[in-house]
């Protein structure tokens, strides 16, 4: 019993105690509560977040169907073959020459530039003539079989000093689509032969009597 009483005083001491400094002001500050941030998922290297790869649309430059190189030593010019494109009897075919040239030994300017397929002359579409610029340039021909099969020809680059580098040019067309027939003859009809019968003159007419 007399601990239960010794708690019980030491209790009202401690709360008395507390009146005490709270009437006085004797309380210090009350320490400031921290405040919490919320973490970031910047990262501190520096280094940047990645962006997703944009879409970059490139227009591919369709191949040259044949190369030259056009060296000043005549010897060293190459030439690649020139495959056209399969084609139909009187439709025209495209061929392009991508030319180059070396940039040790230039060649003499380009004078001119003939083609000839079954003894015919292609058309140039796009020239290239005098000095060939260090990037190159395009020869551009079209060329409208006129017989199925295959065919071949050769382009002729001829230099300002007689020189020439010529490539081979083959190629193969097909028969024309034959889904026109165009019109449509008639063939030969019957007709019964008509017969034509004298005509009688009406009853009530008096037939005209020749003196």
């Amino acid at each position: 019993m007399t601990s239960a009483t010794a708690r019980r005083l030491v209790v009202a001491a401690a709360l008395a105690a507390l009146a005490t400094t709270a009437a006085c002001g004797g309380g210090g500050p009350t320490p400031p509560v921290p405040i919490e941030t919320e973490s970031t998922d910047t990262e501190e290297n520096g280094s940047e977040t990645p962006t997703p790869d944009e879409t970059v649309t490139t227009s591919n430059p369709a191949e040259s169907d044949a190369d030259v190189f056009l060296d000043g030593d005549n010897e060293e010019s190459t030439a690649s073959d020139i495959k056209l494109s399969r084609t139909q009897v009187g439709e025209p075919v495209q061929g392009e020459v991508e030319i180059t040239v070396s940039q040790e030994r230039p060649p003499p300017p380009l004078q001119d530039v003939r083609g000839e397929i079954n003894g015919e002359e292609v058309e140039i579409a796009e020239g290239c003539q005098g000095e060939v610029p260090s990037d190159g340039c395009t020869v551009t021909f079209r060329y409208t079989p006129t017989e199925p099969g295959p065919y071949e020809g050769e382009l002729t680059l001829t230099m300002a000093d007689g020189s020439t580098v010529t490539a081979p040019i083959h190629g193969e067309a097909d028969e024309a689509s034959t889904s026109d027939t165009g019109p449509t003859t008639p063939g030969p009809t019957t007709s019964e032969p008509v017969t034509t019968e004298p005509e009688t003159p009406p009853e009530d007419e008096t037939p005209e009597l020749q003196t």
